[in-house]
């Protein structure tokens, strides 16, 4: 078997509305193979995970036992993808898109190997813009990137006061790593660690993060986490806070209203440029409407 396949390895949850452009997206970025686990999606992911599939792009499964205690489902997807020929492993969820520059993937995975990089950590830049009209892809549609976010604190994440809209707080790395030498992913799979080679980052690589689309989308991803935080009552406070900011505003009747709080008009999107918090990527953008 060909052993020096670029896998995606991602989770997706009622994710149908973004699922084929996403798929596409990393096929031509030159990945092999995208490995899916299915955390229960009801949305007709399925059927689009099934039909990428039968062409061979795709092997899916899911997720055979919601308690985390009972099952690391990332030590189970590194050995499927080893299985398959991987020999690097993009860890991702099904909102982020990796970006990079001036190089094709390949090449810049062989320039990361070359300087011993076992792990790769990606930044990860929210996307926003303005509120999705009807019969509109939040991949055509959302174009300001947030490239200096803010950072909280313990605190706000316990108690759920955020200084600024959610989508301004920043989102942890991801990563890419070479699968020989993979040996564990770090908590919510920000992160990973190797047992041999170095931790490194590579410029102009990023994944562009999509995690607040269309309202209907939103509500129902709000429903799903309360169904796993039920079935994983161990988890310790800070785990999932911003879920669990958004499960008690959506108890309250307040999701709306903070939904609408994550995107920025026209003119506001200009004055986040001008003081350098934001900045206009229309990469995905483009290569939708190209499609």
């Amino acid at each position: 078997m060909q052993s020096d396949k670029i896998v995606v390895y991602a989770h997706v949850y009622d994710q149908a509305d973004l699922l084929r452009d996403y798929i596409d997206w990393y096929l031509d970025l030159g990945v092999d193979l995208l490995l899916v686990q299915d955390n229960g999606s009801t949305d007709g992911s399925h059927d689009v995970l099934d039909e990428y599939a039968r062409r061979g792009h795709v092997k899916w499964f899911v997720l055979p036992e919601r308690d985390m205690r009972k099952y690391n489902s990332g030590d189970t997807a590194v050995r499927m993808a080893r299985d398959l020929g991987a020999e690097w492993i993009i860890q991702c969820d099904g909102d982020e898109f990796l970006r990079h520059a001036e190089r094709d993937l390949r090449s810049v995975l062989q320039y990361a190997k070359d300087r011993s990089h076992t792990v790769i950590n990606v930044p990860c830049f929210n996307m926003t813009g303005p509120i999705e009209g009807a019969g509109e892809r939040a991949t055509r549609t959302l174009t300001v990137r947030i490239d200096r976010p803010t950072v909280e604190t313990y605190e706000q994440q316990i108690s759920g006061d955020l200084p600024v809209p959610y989508i301004f707080i920043r989102h942890r790395i991801k990563s890419i790593t070479y699968a020989p030498a993979y040996k564990s992913f770090e908590v919510g799979s920000h992160g990973a660690k190797s047992e041999w080679g170095t931790v490194g980052e590579l410029p102009n690589l990023f994944f562009l993060h999509y995690p607040i689309r269309g309202f209907d989308v939103f509500e129902k991803k709000i429903r799903n986490t309360i169904a796993w935080f039920r079935d994983n009552p161990h988890l310790e406070p800070w785990w999932g806070w911003h879920w669990r900011r958004w499960i008690r505003l959506y108890e309250a009747g307040l999701l709306r209203k903070d939904f609408e709080d994550q995107f920025v008009t026209p003119e506001r999107a200009q004055e986040l440029i001008r003081e350098g918090i934001c900045s206009i990527d229309d990469t995905v953008a483009r290569w939708a409407a190209a499609r």
